[in-house]
């Protein structure tokens, strides 16, 4: 008995330990997705993908990171790789960031066109300098931390004082954007380069212009000084990264091993090594980190990336190296062995399609390199699908939900339409014809035909087996008549007549039996970016780059009211499940939710800090997803409007 008392007794604590593994492991997953609900805007329940990355940054104790993304300033712990938190309060893209000498605070410059000041250790924003009139794409300390540089796209360099925080001198010289600024380490001199091809050494205590550097056709988009003060390297779009002597002013060096456009120059903390990125791989897509040895110009080492590299950051020490991939990766590289420590993962560059399963419990996501499936009502990530060198431009469910359809691409794979099985993200087939890269795809409301469209122009169909094991069909028909890409297609209710919408300006409308051309429609003064047929098949709704949305008579062509205006291109359309609401997406970051019937303005989403390219309703009414250039999807509660109720 006693023996069999202490088996029982040990069964349970195996069991109990179980469990708390088990309860562990429950909490450390619950903490790390955490974050998809950080600095949500109002009426978000849920982010799905953390944003586009612009700019790296060590803390200046080198155990956290900041990461300037399109929807804020993400920290991270430099050592795990565990995100710790997410600031916001830029309304725009946050494209730079750089630290107080003393570590006590930093600043970032946005497409809002402010710099904000924040507290280092708490986050705390402490201030906003509010002065540009175009994107802050650069900013500096100076070295005694009493002056902030910032660059802007407003063609100026604004100098502030820190201890009032007001503007203390504007920079004038610069005949177009400034891209980037920079201070040397003992503070006499200030660097600034820009569109206009120019490198401008300013006295950074009288503001006086010290010396031009004129190059002849490039923009100057980066630079740096070593940490001597004494060379200043500039990289630009041509791929060339030249070395200057500060005092003269005088080229040192050309280093030419980047063949395309240079993100970013750093120099090693000792100034010995200089590091630089570019997206200049020879397949066109893909990116190189070269380490020079700054005496002799010569490569010490070369990192390739599948996709194009951003900015890099040395760790204070330089025993590591950050760089920025547009896989939205993050990788840390050991200095002296170049032994890939940690990745962090969940960056995308831009959301470029999504689509609702018929059952609302899954939602696919075009992000250029990945087609990713995510649960929207928990944020997880079921499934990612990923082809080296191929992108996803746009995603279809096909009728059975079983079945995803998408295009994209700039390579061979990117002239087929593709079908991808949704449980196991296995290749089940292609539809190939088109001789340049697809990026449209429309579904008739049967699921018997899929259209196609192309840089080329022409339109293709494409008979869907559904039913069968093997879905993919035949070519039905070629349809020929816009002279530039259509970039929208919508099948009517009914599933006889085909829109398309094209970067030519134009609406045409297509018989699908027989592929005549029925008819165009012509007003637009912009690209046709998306089109929706009402409920009822006898009117068509379009948006476009003109910044407005027109409704037509699908008999006559006619327009049948006023084009309600917008403030930037209509990118994105649809009809409620219910289709009591038009919602439209936009390049203002915005999405506006109007009555069908009176056009009147029932609610607008503010959240995106970039074009919001596509929106898709869930099945049941209840969620609105939207995705957008900032590298997110927004999932919106409609539950809580009052319209709705």
């Amino acid at each position: 008995m006693k023996r069999y008392l202490m088996r029982i007794t040990r069964l349970l604590g195996i069991a109990l330990l179980l469990i708390f593994v088990l309860f562990l492991g429950f909490l450390a997953n619950a903490f790390a997705e955490a974050h998809k609900h950080w600095g949500l805007p109002p009426g978000a329940k849920i982010r799905l993908g953390k944003g586009k990355i612009n700019a790296v940054q060590y803390f200046p104790d080198g155990n956290k990171l900041a990461v300037a993304t399109a929807i804020g300033i993400w920290i991270y712990d430099a050592h795990t790789g565990e995100a710790l938190d997410l600031l916001t309060g830029h309304t725009g893209q946050v494209y730079s960031i750089t630290f107080s000498p003393d570590g006590k605070m930093f600043a970032t410059g946005s497409g809002d066109n402010t710099v904000l000041l924040w507290d280092a250790q708490t986050g705390e924003q402490k201030a906003a300098l509010i002065q540009h009139a175009g994107t802050v794409s650069s900013v500096a300390f100076s070295p005694n931390g009493e002056t902030l540089a910032s660059a802007s796209h407003d063609n100026t360099v604004q100098l502030w004082d820190l201890r009032t925080n007001e503007p203390k001198k504007t920079l004038w010289g610069h005949g177009d954007s400034v891209y980037c600024v920079a201070y040397a380490p003992n503070g006499a001199r200030l660097a600034s380069g820009g569109r206009d091809g120019t490198i401008r050494l300013w006295d950074a205590s009288t503001g006086e212009s010290l010396k031009t550097i004129v190059l002849q056709d490039t923009r100057v988009e980066t630079i740096a000084f070593s940490s001597d003060g004494r060379v200043l390297a500039s990289g630009g779009n041509d791929g060339t990264i030249y070395l200057w002597d500060v005092g003269t002013g005088e080229r040192l060096n050309t280093l030419t091993a980047h063949r395309r456009y240079i993100h970013s120059v750093v120099f090693s903390p000792d100034g010995k090594t200089l590091a630089s990125t570019s997206h200049d791989w020879y397949a066109r897509r893909g990116g190189t980190l070269h380490l020079w040895d700054v005496n002799t110009g010569t490569v010490l080492k070369t990192l390739t990336y599948q996709r194009r590299i951003g900015t890099a950051a040395y760790s204070p020490d330089g025993g590591t190296l950050v760089s920025e991939g547009y896989d939205g990766t993050l990788r840390f590289w050991n200095s002296s062995t170049w032994e890939l420590l940690n990745t962090i993962t969940g960056h995308t560059p831009r959301v470029l399609s999504i689509a609702y399963s018929p059952d609302s419990n899954t939602l696919a996501c075009a992000v250029e390199d990945k087609l990713e499936l995510w649960a929207p009502h928990t944020g997880e990530r079921l499934k990612t699908v990923a082809v080296p060198n191929m992108d996803f431009f746009s995603v279809v469910y096909l009728a059975d939900g079983k079945t995803i359809a998408s295009t994209g691409g700039l390579n061979f794979f990117g002239r087929q339409v593709r079908l991808w099985d949704v449980e196991t993200g296995r290749f089940m087939g292609s539809f190939a014809g088109h001789t340049v890269h697809a990026t449209s795809l429309a579904l008739s409301s049967d699921g018997s035909v899929l259209a196609s469209g192309a840089h080329d122009g022409p339109i293709r169909l494409w008979e869907v087996r559904t039913g069968e094991q093997l879905l993919v069909g035949d070519l039905l028909e070629t349809l020929v008549g816009h002279t530039r890409y259509a970039g929208s297609l919508v099948f009517s209710p009914d599933g006889r007549t085909l829109a398309s919408g094209s970067y030519d300006k134009t609406i045409r409308l297509w018989d699908i039996r027989t592929g005549k051309h029925l008819k165009t429609i012509t007003e637009h003064t912009g690209s046709v970016y998306d089109l929706l047929f009402s409920p009822d098949g006898t009117m068509l709704i379009s948006g476009s780059s003109d910044s407005t949305i027109r409704v037509w008579d699908v008999s006559t062509g006619e327009r049948l009211s006023d084009p309600i205006q917008h403030t930037g291109t209509v990118t994105s359309l649809i009809y409620s499940p219910d289709n009591r609401v038009l919602t439209s997406g936009n390049s203002n970051s915005r999405i506006y939710l109007r009555d069908a019937r009176t056009g009147e303005d029932l609610h607008i989403f503010i959240g995106h800090t970039s074009n919001v390219g596509c929106i898709a309703y869930s099945p049941d009414g209840k969620m609105l997803a939207s995705g957008s250039y900032d590298g997110t999807v927004l999932l919106w509660d409609l539950t809580q409007l009052t319209f709705n109720q």
